[in-house]
């Protein structure tokens, strides 16, 4: 073991009572389900399966959702296996609990202390890890290799400035990636980046989210509000941060020029901010409703979306989509369910985060990239002039996407065969 991971170890061990009352305080602000903070010191009163169990870790949303499609397939070859799903964000959580298949249990991801990270992993004993495109915790990832765990990581991608960083902490986390069982990248450079930093057995598996089962979409909901927006243009902004906001409301009163009848739906991506939205577009006098609070959206302009899992609604509805977090350096969400759902992308110039998903999606005719903030409202105005007649996936994508979900599956398919083996 290193010096660098030891003071890690020790750091974190010593750090422990700390943790706790951290989470604590997330929970009072509402960053954590306060219900389930023991889930996040590795404790839990729910049994371990008695059969195979499959690991799947994420982080987020975006993540989260991805690996619903992994687990998904998984099960649907190997029906046997049982999936421990593990998520870091109170989001994630309620956006998967009414979507987990079958055989699939849901968990916090324990927080990276030695003494969490013990509980956990004596409690659900995972007979292999799958990590999707998950933050690399050492102390989980050390105990997993030193109980004997195969471990794999899907979607792995890190940032230039990440692995520069990491290139300092090279006696750190070299141990940790040269142990992982199969290591599957986005491209090239990411393939290079782990190589380099000790990751042995690399891969280049193109990226999971393009294989993601389309969002769910409630036809009888989706027929109402259809039915309530009419003949009106309509755009969407979707996962806006602080700093966006503004540039769409400034957006929203060219494009009414052209447009009186317009319909800007404004989804935030913390739902938390919805109030502060609806009074900064009332201080400029654009009248706005909430979904929660209205059931007409006559007389409205903007409809801001501050329920949980409705974004498969509203990309529906709409022909074009501003994708949030890229008009602010924060990186980017992801396109790809907007674009399986029908929409065209609009997108800033901060991707950082999914290069290679507005990559794909430019390159495929789906996205367009504005470089400069006034470019938002001619770039929206002609997707106003037609009318969206359904949310059919565009062929491309499904082949892309159903392609790409074999070749994942004849990726895992030498791990998840052995692991059948030896249960039998």
């Amino acid at each position: 073991m290193s010096l660098l991971r030891t003071g890690y170890s020790c750091f974190s061990w010593l750090g422990a009572p700390l943790v706790s009352g951290y989470l604590k305080w997330r929970a009072y602000r509402g960053s954590e389900d306060k219900g389930r903070l023991q889930e996040r010191m590795g404790r839990t009163s729910i049994p371990r399966p008695e059969k195979t169990l499959l690991w799947v870790n994420a982080v987020s949303v975006g993540e989260a959702v991805a690996a619903l499609t992994i687990i998904q397939a998984i099960l649907k070859k190997y029906p046997e296996v049982h999936v421990l799903l593990t998520t870091t964000t109170v989001s994630s959580a309620r956006v998967i609990e009414k979507r987990l298949p079958k055989n699939t249990i849901h968990q916090f991801c324990p927080v990276d202390t030695p003494q969490a990270v013990g509980r956990f992993l004596k409690h659900w004993q995972p007979d292999l890890a799958i990590w999707v495109e998950s933050e690399l915790w050492p102390n989980l990832l050390h105990e997993a290799q030193e109980k004997g765990i195969p471990t794999i990581l899907l979607n792995g991608r890190m940032s230039s400035k990440s692995f520069s960083n990491w290139q300092k902490l090279k006696g750190m986390i070299s141990p940790l990636l040269s142990h992982l069982d199969l290591c599957g990248v986005q491209s090239k450079e990411q393939a290079y980046f782990f190589q380099t930093l000790g990751a042995k057995s690399v891969l280049i598996m193109g990226n999971v989210k393009l294989m993601m089962t389309p969002l769910e979409v409630d036809s009888k909901k989706y027929q109402v509000l259809k039915k309530k927006v009419g003949d009106r243009p309509v755009w969407l902004a979707a996962s806006t941060h602080p700093g966006e906001d503004e540039i769409i409301l400034t957006a929203h009163k060219t494009l009414r020029k052209e447009h009186p009848d317009l319909l800007t739906i404004l989804v935030p991506r913390h739902i938390e901010r919805a109030a502060f939205l609806q009074q900064l577009a009332l201080k400029e006098g654009v009248p706005t409703a909430l979904r929660t609070e209205t059931t007409s959206l006559e007389g409205v302009e903007i409809y801001i979306g501050n329920t949980l899992g409705e974004m498969g609604l509203f990309y529906a509805l709409a022909p074009v989509v501003l994708m949030g977090a890229t008009l602010v350096p924060i990186g980017g969400h992801n396109p790809i369910e907007a674009a399986q759902l029908g929409a065209f992308i609009l997108h800033g110039p901060h991707t950082f985060k999914n290069p290679q998903l507005y990559d794909s999606l430019a390159s495929l005719g789906f996205s367009e990239c504005i470089e400069e903030e006034n470019q938002l409202s001619p770039l929206v105005l002609p997707w106003l002039k037609k009318q969206k007649e359904n949310y059919d996936e565009p062929p491309v994508l499904k082949t892309y996407r159903e392609e790409g979900l074999q070749n994942l599956l004849k990726f895992l398919g030498p791990h998840l065969k052995t692991l059948r083996k030896e249960k039998e």
